[in-house]
């Protein structure tokens, strides 16, 4: 039973909320104990209900601040410096995790960034199975050594949003290197669709493998010293311990189907956010990248249904080039896994994907341009959020028909070639089904596509490798999104 009032982490010193919408302040104390909640030149006052949770509402505000927030029970709390705004959860896995410090120039844009009105909240990394009522951390002005640890393109999308709006920005940062898709989701989620289940049954026997060991063993005991030491520090008002490190990565890691959903974004759902950036995928490719079109569906929708806050937008990151030139891959999971973020985006209501098939390296799977990452990110806000008359899509194929020995691809914009003349990333096949380069005309927004050796030609696909050599496209040099007209089966249906 807890002695003193709590507040969850994400009412720390510096935290910015989300601006007019109501305001939910809530914590937790003894069971009855009565709550008196000063905020906005407000008073509100509670009591806490026989589980000692509480909460209290306050109105909507405009951006601004700095306001201070006081709680008083049996003790007293107070947390100062604290801003409304625009407030964006940042999620994925390492590529969304990677720091500001290592990203192109990220060393001029530390020594660059100087406004304390961007703030970052990083949750750090744990896993659960049961749901967890709080994170581990605490806003930070976006600025010095916080900002050197953060994440890079969270922070980059941040401040172009501060540029562009003028008003507070809050980032909490919620990403986990090597982070399955899966880990994100409801377990009851993907239970409810036998797609997962191969999946969930493989996990569940590494977890029941790993839990046979002295060092498994020791590592409970140490987890739930841990927790113990976690309501100490609530007590008395104290930053949250370290969670101890587990030698068996099945258990809290980053792969177990439902554990960041438990304990990265359960204790978020009631913190009103604007939307959501997400860059995830490299995990989930090889035999799972034709399921990723469903289960990014049913991750969103989760997400949105246990919010409440409606459909709220998620915009995602395609995957960047990465690995060997290629005109194309006949087995390709980085392409399969591109394909199916278009069809998650094109079947899920207010969603939009950065595509950055320029922007990659042969040879990092994690690459440093960042900025131009966040920037085609930020796009999508700006236009659909935000009401700036900005490009902010990339081309996309809506048909194709078949003349004598070519195919005419129209496109859903204007297109043309970068850097060279020559249109590249282009292949076609026949019967066979085997795809070579193809030569290709572009006419605005049509494409005819052929090749000499092939007289009947059935199917073209754009970009539709790794690191595909590729070179389409818009007006604002947004790249032709990677497709195909073919339907034949892929290695990873």
């Amino acid at each position: 039973m807890l002695a003193n009032i709590c507040l969850p982490q994400l009412f720390s010193d510096n935290a910015v909320l989300q601006r007019n919408v109501p305001v939910k302040i809530w914590g937790w104390a003894d069971p009855g104990e009565k709550i008196s909640v000063d905020f906005v030149q407000l008073n509100k006052t509670t009591k806490a209900n026989k589980k000692g949770h509480w909460f209290v509402e306050f109105p909507a505000q405009k951006a601004g601040g700095p306001h201070s927030l006081r709680v008083q029970g049996k003790n007293k709390l107070t947390r100062t410096n604290l801003l409304f705004g625009e407030v964006w959860l940042c999620s994925g896995q390492s590529n969304m995790q990677m720091r500001v410090g290592e990203s192109r120039d990220g060393d001029l844009e530390l020594l660059l960034a100087k406004d304390p009105q961007i703030r970052i909240l990083r949750v750090n990394n744990w896993g659960a199975q049961q749901a967890q009522k709080d994170v581990d951390g605490q806003w930070q002005k976006a600025m010095g050594q916080e900002l050197k640890v953060s994440s890079a393109v969270a922070y980059y999308f941040g401040r172009e949003l501060k540029r562009a709006l003028n008003v507070p920005i809050g980032l909490i940062e919620n990403s986990w290197g090597g982070s399955a898709c899966e880990a994100w989701v409801p377990r009851d989620v993907l239970k409810s669709d036998p797609r997962n289940h191969s999946y969930m049954e493989m996990m569940a026997k590494k977890v029941k493998e790993s839990q046979n060991t002295p060092e498994f063993i020791q590592y409970v005991k140490d987890f739930q010293q841990w927790q113990k030491d976690i309501i100490k520090a609530q007590k008395e008002d104290l930053p949250q311990p370290r969670m101890p490190k587990s030698p068996a990565k099945s258990y809290h890691s980053q792969h177990r189907p439902g554990n960041l959903w438990n304990a990265r974004i359960h204790p978020l759902l009631k913190y009103k956010i604007k939307g959501v950036i997400w860059y995830q995928g490299e995990t989930n490719t090889k035999d799972r990248s034709y399921n990723y079109r469903y289960l990014l569906s049913q991750m969103i929708s989760a997400w949105r249904q246990h919010w409440q806050i409606g459909d709220f937008p998620f915009y995602w990151v395609q995957l960047a080039d990465f690995g060997k030139k290629r005109d194309s891959d006949g087995y390709s999971p980085w392409a399969e896994i591109r394909e199916s973020m278009t069809i998650a985006y094109q079947n899920t209501e207010n969603t939009g994907q950065a595509v950055i098939t320029d922007l990659g390296e042969d040879s990092n799977i994690h690459p440093v341009k960042k900025l131009q990452v966040a920037q085609r990110l930020v796009r999508w806000a700006l236009a659909n959020d935000y009401g700036f008359d900005i490009s902010y899509r990339s081309p996309m194929y809506v048909s194709h028909e078949i003349k004598d020995n070519k195919i005419i691809i129209k496109l859903d914009q204007n297109v043309r070639p970068f850097d060279v003349r020559e249109v590249l990333g282009f292949t076609i096949a026949g019967s066979d089904q085997k795809f070579i380069p193809a030569k290709a005309k572009i006419k605005k927004n049509t494409v005819e596509i052929w090749a000499d050796s092939i007289s009947h030609p059935l199917a073209v696909r754009y970009a539709w490798a790794g690191n595909p050599v590729c070179n389409v496209i818009n007006s604002t040099d947004l790249p032709l999104t990677p497709f195909r007209t073919d339907r034949w089966k892929l290695s990873s249906e």
